[in-house]
């Protein structure tokens, strides 16, 4: 009773979120005084916001998996098979429903594959996407004999709706949101999602209390899939052009932005809000290495320390709550 009295923004923020939206704060403070203000401008606070997008976007399925207490490192390799093969049917001129209903199709199949191949053959999803991420990549390199697609027919709405700007917002931003929402319902006001986290905080009681658990694996899997394709089309439609080399590495952005907004690696909590959050605090920290000058490669190592701070912090807060409790 006491949590459906409080404001919805008390419930969309936690203090586990707080403490990520207090870091990104304090990380825009202190561009804006080493950037001379040039990190304020409203052009280059909308481009972090799309920078953010396709990880963000992304986070919000991995938080999913990572509740249930597993890891896909295939997000990358869907995202950019879901991006080719929209962008092929597209260049091909079959209408925009059905190409972007492939792409979705795509996702959504090789989501199915990895939870049928973890639960078949009785292994970690994080075992099993080792093997899919190059099987997913490899088709599409086939796909579209390892060269970009573009040269688009101008009159395709696709790219002026999904690659534009509504209202001056990116619209990969808009959907990053929308999904954002969506997926906040789904795991907190949803009775799948209730025993996704129930699952995910033990697989042993969830099974004794008859929940299917390798349904739901399956399940988050495929909606996992989906939304990496999602993240895909969005990019597309911004770029105007689909490389089959796009998307390397982005799982790591992707669990990153998961970790850093304070969902447990252990499985059976996940902040949605939080992973956006997350997505914003890389983003803004490759947009303030370029600002400042840093080499081009630096963002990886950075973001390789931020993680572990993360993670660190995040052990530490688990440690205290456990002291308290005891």
């Amino acid at each position: 009773m006491e949590e459906t009295r409080q404001p919805l923004w008390r419930r969309l923020l936690r203090t586990n979120e707080l403490g990520v939206l207090t870091a990104l704060l304090a990380l825009g403070l202190i561009l804006t005084f080493t950037t001379h203000n040039l990190f304020l401008q409203k052009t280059n606070l909308l481009q972090v916001m799309r920078q953010s997008s396709p990880y963000g976007i992304m986070a919000v399925g991995m938080v999913f998996v990572l509740v249930l207490g597993e890891v896909d490192l295939s997000v990358g390799s869907i995202y950019v098979l879901a991006n080719i093969v929209t962008a092929l049917a597209l260049h091909a001129k079959i209408p925009m429903p059905v190409a972007v209903s492939a792409g979705v199709a795509v996702g959504l199949a090789c989501g199915v594959v990895n939870g049928v191949l973890s639960v078949t053959l009785g292994i970690p999803t994080i075992i099993v996407t080792i093997g899919t991420m190059s099987i997913f990549r490899g088709i599409a390199l086939m796909a579209c004999n390892a060269t970009p697609v573009s040269d688009f027919s101008k009159e395709n709405p696709f790219f002026a709706i999904a690659g534009g700007s509504p209202l001056g917002i990116p619209a990969g931003v808009l959907v990053m949101l929308g999904v954002a929402v969506v997926g906040w319902i789904g795991l907190n006001r949803t009775v799948a999602g209730r025993r996704v986290q129930a699952i995910g905080g033990n697989p042993v009681a969830g099974r004794l209390s008859g929940l299917s658990v390798n349904k739901y694996r399956v399940g988050v899997m495929a909606l996992n899939g989906m939304i990496a394709s999602i993240s895909g089309l969005m990019a597309l439609a911004f770029l105007q052009s689909a490389d089959p080399s796009d998307g390397q590495g982005f799982e790591l952005w992707v669990i990153a932005s998961a970790i850093i907004g304070g969902t447990a690696l252990s499985g059976g909590s996940g902040s949605v809000t939080g992973a956006i959050l997350g997505a914003l605090i890389i983003a803004v920290i490759q947009n303030g290495l370029l600002l400042l000058g840093a080499p081009s490669n630096a963002n990886i190592a950075v973001t390789g320390a931020v993680i572990i701070l993360a993670v660190a912090l995040d052990a530490l807060v688990k440690r205290r709550s456990r002291r308290r409790k005891a």
